[in-house]
């Protein structure tokens, strides 16, 4: 598909985005083997009968979601102070967003509502940062001021403004944030079974403060980040001294890790929140998104290795063909890996990596940002004969 074609797409369509944990790199990693390492770990595989000592397995447990907290959730806190143009990952986002903005405002169909939808399965704060930095309008489901709480029913809002003088009403562009698999910026209140908005990151926080001494946990991963097998970390635990302490230490790590309002990253993790049902309701949205008619959907840094959703997005792509999903994938190994979950349609179309692999900023630099910046051109034309005085 050429780029012309996509860019007579994407004015005339309803835009859908879905953005995987691939996009947040390099500051934060991907999930590599976590959701392998944890669905072995509840299914005991490669274990026998007389390895079963749950003191152990808790401290395999540890050492795994710990070394996942270190490496893909808890660098977020520094989201939260940067105040210059020194993250280059956060770069990337204000970028993508600028030019979704100006797509929304200059494309020139007054058919499609001036919304995009911003699907994402990361709970990192990059896009709740970068929104909040450009000022845009941004629906993620929260209500409230005070202590805003969320509720599905809150991305059916639109914004409209209204003129001072003649009353006229003009849409404001709105980005719909939905996060499938929940948000560090989520926090639940037990006793009504209610989240709250948490921009203070404060679970991620009290993890922080949980450190654990060198030689305390094991190393679950190789320098690769592949798992080395639960049978062998096994063999680790009962090899190695515990230090006083450490058994209530494991204890507060677990409590406070349970209370980070996101899916974890393992093959039954619906099935093991209290909080399933908005998830699903996130996925239905998705779902309905999908399902209208003229939408596109582009999709970065997203394996589609998550169940749930690689079924969701098969489905919709065979019953509604108006919906075009286009793939950014990072190589051809990913490449590869999406087409075996997704299977081959007419309407799932692979984007040539012509200037070498997808990153987020490539997806910006060669589409969505070049197709704002053309659709400005014309207003300075205008402007530049008007000073000429033609």
């Amino acid at each position: 598909m050429k780029y012309e074609d996509i860019k007579k797409v994407i004015e005339s369509c309803h835009l859908n985005f879905l953005i995987g944990s691939g996009a947040s790199k390099p500051f934060l990693n991907t999930l590599t083997d976590i959701e392998k390492a944890l669905d072995n770990l509840q299914k005991k595989v490669g274990l026998n009968e007389e390895q079963d000592d749950e003191s152990v397995l808790k401290l395999i447990e540890v050492s795994i979601k710990y070394y996942y907290f270190k490496n893909c959730i808890q660098r977020n806190i520094e989201l939260l102070a940067i105040n210059d143009k020194s993250n280059e990952t956060l770069n990337t986002y204000l970028d993508l967003l600028q030019s979704i903005q100006t797509i929304l405002v200059k494309r020139s169909t007054n058919i499609i509502s001036k919304q995009v939808n911003l699907f994402t399965t990361n709970m990192d704060v990059f896009l709740d940062v970068a929104l909040e930095k450009l000022g845009y309008s941004i629906n993620d489901g929260f209500s409230g001021r005070m202590n805003p709480k969320f509720g599905t029913e809150n991305f059916h809002n639109i914004i409209n403004k209204v003129s001072s003088h003649y009353e006229y009403q003009s849409t404001v562009p709105l980005f719909n944030l939905f996060k499938l698999h929940g948000s560090l910026n989520w926090i639940l209140n037990k006793k009504n079974e209610t989240i709250y908005f948490d921009g203070a990151l404060s679970v991620t926080k009290n993890l922080t403060d949980i450190q654990f001494n060198e030689g305390e946990l094991i190393e679950c991963f190789d320098d690769e980040g592949k798992y080395i097998g639960l049978s062998e970390a096994y063999i680790k635990v009962t090899e190695k001294e515990n230090s006083a302490g450490l058994k209530d230490k494991l204890n507060l790590f677990l409590s406070t890790y349970d209370e980070l309002i996101m899916v974890n990253p393992n093959k039954d993790k619906f099935e093991e929140t209290t909080l399933k049902y908005s998830y699903y309701e996130l996925l239905r949205m998705y779902s309905n998104n999908l399902e209208r008619e003229n939408s596109i959907l582009l999709v970065s840094g997203f394996s589609f290795a998550d169940e749930h959703i690689c079924k969701i997005t098969t489905r919709v792509a065979k019953a509604n063909p108006t919906l075009l999903i286009l793939i950014f994938a990072y190589d051809d190994n990913a490449e590869q890996e999406i087409t075996a979950r997704l299977g081959t349609a007419a309407n799932i179309i692979y984007l040539p990596r012509e200037n070498g692999d997808f990153f987020l900023r490539t997806v910006n630099e060669f589409y969505i940002g070049k197709l704002a910046k053309e659709l400005i051109s014309p207003s300075k034309e205008k402007a530049e004969k008007k000073a000429d005085g033609h």
